[in-house]
């Protein structure tokens, strides 16, 4: 008898231990009975996981391998998309870059065609000055000539003679006018 009361003490003893075990609403542990019932009522299951000390360091220490491993995953996608951000930044920052270039090569070739259109006026108006000189001191020429000669024979050999000496003249006074003027460097090409 007495080994009878000795093992009814110890199952009362061990039954009125306290379990080592969670209930697990859904996918996380149930705060408190009132919820495990409303679990319970709603899905009629409630799942109950021991937590034994070995096993529950186990799981725990993957846990935190798991946490570490998102918050790794969350750094490397947002150091990518950073990089990504950058790299655009960098192409639109080129772009602009170029188009400056470009307005500014247009602006160039503008403003050379514009001083090239304008030398050309200004040649084109001493030339025309050149001539009416050139003109003037011709007629002055012949009527000299023709008061020195009444002859027309001679009067016609005369001015070609004349018209001749100031053609060569006119030709060396534009060269010598025109070696001092700047022309446009036309081994200058931009890119």
């Amino acid at each position: 008898m007495k080994n009878l009361y000795i093992i009814f003490i110890f199952l009362i003893i061990s039954n009125c231990s306290s379990n080592k075990g969670v209930y697990w609403c859904g996918d996380h542990a149930c705060v408190n009975k009132k919820e495990k019932e409303a679990y319970f009522k709603k899905n009629m299951i409630v799942e109950i996981k021991n937590l034994d000390g070995d096993n529950y360091k186990k799981n725990s220490e993957y846990e935190k391998i798991i946490k570490q491993a998102k918050l790794n995953e969350k750094n490397r996608i947002k150091n990518e998309k950073n990089l990504s951000n950058q790299a655009k930044l960098q192409k639109k920052k080129e772009i602009k870059e170029e188009k400056k270039l470009a307005k500014e090569t247009r602006l160039k070739e503008k403003r050379r065609i514009k001083e090239e259109k304008r030398l050309a006026k200004k040649t084109r108006k001493e030339e025309k000055k050149l001539v009416k000189e050139t003109v003037s001191e011709e007629k002055k020429e012949k009527k000299k000539l023709s008061s020195k000669y009444n002859d027309k024979n001679s009067k016609d050999v005369a001015i070609l003679e004349i018209n001749e000496n100031k053609f060569s003249e006119l030709v060396e006074r534009i060269k010598k006018e025109n070696t001092f003027r700047p022309f446009p460097d036309i081994n200058d090409i931009p890119n």
